[in-house]
């Protein structure tokens, strides 16, 4: 193979290269908990004494409330025993009494601002609440996209002022740090009702 041409030396040169960016300085949407939760949309109450939707009565069970019988009862709200579930579905206990909405104040920690799967914890007075997931904000951000249960007896996504959220939480060993707020321009159900 005397015709083979020897191979060209290329002299090697040092290339500058920018230094990797921190992934723990990169903004996020993550929160593994919110596929879970958006997978439940839909669901809701099937009304009548003694009549559930069995994936309602799961979310109690979640949330210890095994003296709930019918999804649909007169103050039998919901809202908590959802997140109960949702949360159990990824390895987190629920808090103490976590079928009512207030008890989630003292779940996991707290974080300064809503950020893409924080848990909402909203009063509605005499002693009563509502909590949802949150999944981003207006436009304007005077509102935040809620993702909770019996927000109109259903799993949705209902918009909320910003400022009736006592507090948002997430769990002990999430890091929120970098995570963000989206706008969410997706569909949002009209009713709030809570009850």
């Amino acid at each position: 193979n005397a015709n083979v041409a020897p191979a060209p030396v290329v002299a090697k040169t040092q290339e500058k290269t920018e230094p990797e960016k921190e992934d723990d300085d990169e903004p996020k949407i993550e929160a593994p908990w919110m596929k879970t939760a958006m997978n439940e949309i839909g669901q809701k109450e099937i009304p009548g004494a003694e009549k559930a939707n069995p994936r309602i009565m799961e979310y109690f069970k979640a949330a210890r409330g095994k003296w709930f019988k019918d999804d649909s009862e007169k103050g039998c709200a919901w809202c908590a025993a959802f997140i109960s579930w949702v949360m159990r579905q990824h390895g987190y206990s629920p808090p103490n009494a976590a079928w009512a909405a207030l008890s989630w104040m003292n779940f996991g920690k707290p974080v300064s601002k809503p950020t893409y799967g924080a848990i909402g914890v909203k009063s509605r007075g005499n002693g009563l609440g509502h909590v949802a997931l949150v999944v981003g904000q207006s436009q304007d951000g005077k509102s935040l996209y809620m993702l909770g249960g019996n927000q109109g007896d259903k799993v949705c996504i209902t918009p909320y002022k910003r400022e009736d959220w006592l507090k948002f939480v997430v769990p002990s060993d999430y890091d929120a740090k970098n995570d963000i707020l989206p706008i969410y321009d997706g569909e949002a159900s009209t009713s709030s009702k809570e009850d």
